[in-house]
């Protein structure tokens, strides 16, 4: 019982580090295609802005700055 007390916790914990670490809501390969810097597209952490809304239906960075 007293493994169970120091083990549960430690497995919640390292747990907790793990998961948020493989959830990821921005996509680094595009910026490395791109060049662009993650503003370019993001205002705030995952929110897009009109470049990035464009971006994410036309797929062409250049065209979406144009505008």
């Amino acid at each position: 019982m007293s493994k169970l007390k120091i083990v549960l916790p430690v497995l919640v914990f390292v747990g907790g580090l793990i998961i948020p670490a493989t959830q990821s809501f921005a996509k680094p390969e595009y910026s490395k295609t791109t060049g662009a810097k993650c503003i370019v597209c993001h205002t705030k952490g995952k929110d897009l802005n009109a470049v990035g809304e464009c971006y994410k239906t036309k797929k062409d960075l250049k065209v979406c700055q144009a505008n």
